[in-house]
């Protein structure tokens, strides 16, 4: 047996994370052990065939729930988790069939966990299960935990003498990763000297246009892998989509809300050879920033090549929808 750990995930909105996630849990247990079908499946390899090994070796599955992983809808505005060609249906159905380990993550963007009996089968039997937070302003205790869940359910870490310490080095990532680096080596280094300039650091002051096209200066902080955001405070007093809410918040506060700010926590996901993205949990807050969160959120960017622009995706959880999202950094 080889992998120990499968990943199943949502492209649409959980591919940065399933990506950190296996990183960090290949840190952990070595890569061999964890299965990431986008890293995993070689070039022309049959992809289901491949998914379909992977489970009937009973791995742990990690099924990273991402708002869009049970909302996604086809082209027909159907469920895609009720169709039976949908890839995360698939792999849970395998999983279950196989009698394999299954936790369910609970990713940012969800904010609980759904009713398990109103979803179509297989997913109507993840209340049966127990579920773990994975949060991106969390991210370091909520892996650590989930290693410890994972290390309890017989799978060894790497260099302890266990199943991931024997498997040979075999999948697309290690491959890739094996290609590049000899790739460097016949290039002379030239690769690094023809490269765009893209600065590592994203420290510093960008111009944000986030929900409805609104724009803010925000700050982007980092120490190591992580990241902080925090903006400046966004009036509100004129602004229609806010006259309700401001209304609602006057009653119940018995102050007036007359400015927001947004302040974020996560990290940035860099590996060599694709741009660099940033995963941030949000929270929308009053300003001053006192008192409860008005929203949350999820803001999912990656660098352009010049290094002064970040483009994606903001997500809020009381809209239950997402937007385009960029920032372009200021001077």
């Amino acid at each position: 047996m080889s992998e120990r750990i499968f990943i199943s995930y949502r492209t649409a909105d959980g591919a940065d994370k399933a990506t950190a996630l296996a990183r960090d849990l290949g840190r952990v247990f070595g890569d061999a052990a964890v299965f990431l079908d986008k890293d995993d499946l070689g070039g022309g390899s049959a992809w289901r065939a491949e998914i379909g090994r992977a489970i009937d070796g009973r791995p742990v599955l990690l099924l990273l729930v991402t708002p869009q992983l049970l909302a996604a809808t086809d082209g027909h505005g159907r469920l895609r988790i009720a169709a039976d060609d949908d890839p995360v249906r698939r792999e849970l159905a395998a999983a279950f069939a196989v009698d394999a380990r299954i936790i369910p993550l609970l990713a940012d963007g969800v904010g609980a966990v759904p009713d398990a009996a109103g979803l179509p089968e297989p997913f109507d039997r993840l209340g049966e299960l127990t579920w773990r937070p994975l949060r991106a302003y969390d991210w370091s205790a909520d892996v650590a935990r989930l290693v410890a869940d994972l290390e309890a359910l017989g799978v060894q870490k790497a260099g302890s003498g266990g199943v991931a310490a024997a498997a040979p080095p075999a999948g697309g990532r290690r491959r890739w990763l094996g290609a590049l680096a000899l790739l460097a080596a016949l290039a002379g280094g030239a690769w690094w000297l023809t490269r765009p300039s893209v600065p590592e650091a994203l420290d510093g002051r960008w111009q944000a246009t986030l929900w409805q096209g609104e724009t803010v200066v925000v700050v982007l902080a980092g120490q190591g892998d992580t990241v902080t955001l925090a903006s400046e405070p966004v009036n509100i007093v004129d602004r229609p989509d806010w006259r309700d809410y401001r209304a609602f918040w006057q009653e119940r506060a018995g102050s007036p809300l007359d400015a927001i700010m947004y302040l974020g926590d996560g990290r940035r996901i860099a590996h060599p050879g694709v741009p660099v993205a940033l995963d941030i949990a949000l929270r929308v807050m009053p300003s001053p920033a006192v008192g409860p969160a008005i929203d949350g959120g999820n803001l999912s960017l990656q660098l352009a090549a010049d290094g002064r622009t970040l483009r994606g995706r903001i997500w809020l959880n009381g809209a239950q929808a997402e937007q385009p999202a960029v920032l372009s950094r200021l001077r």
